[in-house]
């Protein structure tokens, strides 16, 4: 009588035991290429190519130099995180939230960052050819030496960004805002903001 007494209980309750384990399973950490995947993780120059990490939180993550073509990261919490050397070429990163993350270096070729919010990031020396920062607000961002090439800025709010020694060629920049901006050496950045 003793033994069937918590599987009556757990009856009673309208558990079983199947769905405890259900349960358990589905908190288990989510581990790509030997990555863990949760905020702090050190993954330097992981491969983590069309890895599906919407919405996920990657707070202060160490991805220097990681291969993430094509992840999924829509909607991610990347704040702070340390992206530095690292291709996001053709990443999605819409609704993403980057405040405070470095991306020095990184290739950003075609990714598309719609809607991001991108206060104080570091984009020295990243590659942005190509992509997508429509309505994005990449406030006090900094673009030194960045390069610019026909990315889509249309309705992005530059507000106080750092574009000295970047490269600015053929963007769409309807409705886009650069206000108080600092355009020091910068090659085909707008003039009379």
């Amino acid at each position: 009588m003793r033994r069937l007494f918590p599987a009556v209980l757990l009856a009673l309750l309208g558990l079983s035991t199947p769905a405890v384990a259900e349960d358990a399973s589905a908190s288990e950490t989510l581990v790509v290429n030997g990555c863990p995947i949760w905020p702090y993780t050190r993954c330097p120059g992981a491969d983590l190519r069309h890895a599906d990490l919407s919405a996920k939180d990657l707070a202060g993550a160490d991805f220097t130099g990681a291969n993430m073509v094509r992840a999924d990261l829509r909607a991610a919490n990347l704040a702070g995180a340390i992206l530095d050397r690292a291709d996001l070429s053709s990443a999605r990163l819409q609704k993403a939230n980057i405040p405070a993350a470095s991306l020095r270096g990184a290739r950003l070729v075609g990714a598309d960052m719609e809607f991001a919010r991108m206060f104080r990031v570091d984009f020295s020396y990243a590659d942005l050819t190509a992509a997508n920062l429509e309505a994005a607000r990449p406030m006090f961002a900094r673009f030194h030496y960045a390069r610019l090439i026909n990315a889509n800025l249309q309705e992005t709010k530059f507000g106080s960004a750092d574009f000295r020694n970047a490269i600015m060629e053929g963007c769409v920049t309807r409705y886009t805002v650069f206000l108080d901006a600092n355009f020091d050496d910068c090659k085909g950045c707008p003039v009379g903001w």
